[in-house]
């Protein structure tokens, strides 16, 4: 039997990774959808979701500055452009989008 095949989950990941991975792939989703609302003229400014704090502060970054913001918000329209509607390729996008900011969070703490 093929593991691609099997459809379970082999790694089973903490808690509160998994609902940071869940925030960022909702955030993902939505920001495609208004980008794409955007594109044909529609106005989404009174409607777009933010999860950015709640993402930011999750995965452990004490201080939120403006330079943060700007870093998380082009990475999030840099993997909004790499997804479809295909869950998988949005569960992959937002696991990168994740270790990205990993990365990030380590630079910052090794900066101080």
């Amino acid at each position: 039997m093929k593991l691609k095949k099997l459809n379970v989950q082999l790694l089973k990941l903490p808690s509160d990774i998994e609902f940071v991975l869940f925030l960022i792939k909702e955030e993902l989703k939505s920001n495609r959808l208004l980008n794409s609302l955007t594109k044909i003229g529609f106005d989404d400014s009174h409607h777009r979701s933010d999860f950015s704090t709640m993402i930011l502060a999750t995965l452990g970054f004490e201080e939120r500055t403006d330079e943060l913001y700007e870093f998380y918000f082009r990475l999030l329209d840099d993997y909004c452009k790499k997804i479809e509607a295909d869950n998988k390729k949005i569960v992959k996008a937002a696991f990168n989008l994740y270790v990205d900011l990993t990365i990030e969070k380590r630079k910052r703490l090794t900066k101080n």
